[in-house]
């Protein structure tokens, strides 16, 4: 492809995201010079942003490095990202690609810029009813004003923004798994036992604790834990894995790099997110993707968009979220059923689920 643009600017709120890192060098493709700035993160920070070094037009800067939940502190280095872009690119025409509610908040002071909005994920919808409001008027119309709205689930826009944006400003952008040609799909499964995999960020204590006593009442079941989260959590995950022989704990990992290898000694994606919240509801995680890449069967939560996308295309199941419902899931389940539906995975169009 010739490069007919000048340059873009990504405004992006963490390095660790592969689909992110995907779109970069994608991006690469198409214009002259491409401008990243950033952020590390204290917890998942595995350096997938290394990559970017191998691509003479992409220059990458990191603004600093963030801890979870502490939003508060990030206006200082938000404040530091705005005082950069104006010293590099002045009151030019700017071209920007912005990440997450916060930045395009702070990417209103950019001067003479028009902006693409990745929505990924709705933040206000965990908030109080008052702030929620307050979030659900300043986000529709910052997405109202933007050149472009990417976001990652249908769901998002036909639930919340199709009143406020139009359908010619909107793109689709699935979590679709970036392979990079390091991973490929998993062709057999494991026999022996059922070995849960949850994979990714640590959020949902209580249905972890659900599925930990399931695992630690029946010895025939195995989980193994990959990712990180909290102290607290991943406190109870360790204590779990240390007293007992059919629990495993992790820590984090490098996406796609280790992909292959988690799942080839996992045969179940536990991917039950809790249901009680709507952004979980209309979201679309990507381990969907990365279950039907690699063929491993996977179980959502009941009322979920991915859960009925999974169940529509023989992926796996959908459960409630409480203990009793994840306790008789497993103990009806058995690796007849795991592999059947291997099978059907094994069958599906993998540009589904990849890009």
């Amino acid at each position: 492809m010739s490069k007919n643009k000048d340059e873009i600017i990504f405004v992006i709120q963490s390095f660790e995201q592969p689909r992110i890192i995907k779109k970069i060098i994608e991006k690469s493709e198409e214009f002259k010079h491409v401008q990243v700035y950033g952020f590390t993160r204290k917890i998942h920070a595995v350096n997938n942003y290394d990559l970017l070094d191998t691509y003479s037009n992409i220059d990458y800067q990191i603004i600093a490095s963030l801890t979870d939940q502490k939003y508060f502190n990030r206006i200082f280095y938000y404040f530091k990202l705005l005082w950069i872009i104006f010293l590099k690119h002045g009151l030019k025409k700017k071209h920007l690609y912005v990440v997450g509610i916060d930045l395009r908040m702070i990417c209103t002071m950019v001067i003479n810029a028009k902006i693409d909005y990745v929505i990924s994920d709705i933040v206000w919808l965990y908030f109080p009813k008052i702030q929620r409001s307050i979030f659900r008027c300043i986000d529709t119309f910052l997405a109202k004003r933007s050149r472009k709205v990417l976001f990652t689930s249908r769901g998002f826009y036909e639930s919340h923004y199709a009143e406020y944006v139009s359908e010619d400003q909107v793109e689709i952008t699935e979590n679709k798994l970036a392979t990079y040609g390091i991973v490929t799909p998993l062709k057999h499964l494991k026999k022996d036992a059922i070995h849960i995999a949850y994979i990714g960020a640590f959020r949902y204590t209580s249905i972890i604790e659900n599925l930990l006593i399931t695992v630690k009442s029946n010895p025939n079941l195995y989980l193994n834990f990959y990712g990180d989260g909290s102290a607290a959590i991943v406190s109870l995950m360790k204590e779990s894995a240390m007293k007992y022989s059919n629990i495993t704990f992790n820590g984090a990992f490098k996406n796609p790099d280790d992909l292959e290898k988690i799942y080839a000694v996992n045969n179940i994606n536990f991917v039950v997110y809790d249901n009680g919240f709507e952004n979980e509801r209309v979201a679309m995680p990507n381990k969907y993707y990365e279950s039907g890449f690699m063929n491993v069967p996977i179980v959502c939560a009941t009322n979920t968009y991915v859960g009925q996308r999974a169940v529509d295309l023989g992926m796996g199941w959908m459960i409630d979220i409480n203990q009793e419902s994840i306790d008789d899931f497993f103990h009806n389940l058995s690796i007849e059923d795991i592999l059947s539906c291997h099978e059907r995975i094994k069958t599906l169009d993998k540009t589904l689920f990849s890009c």
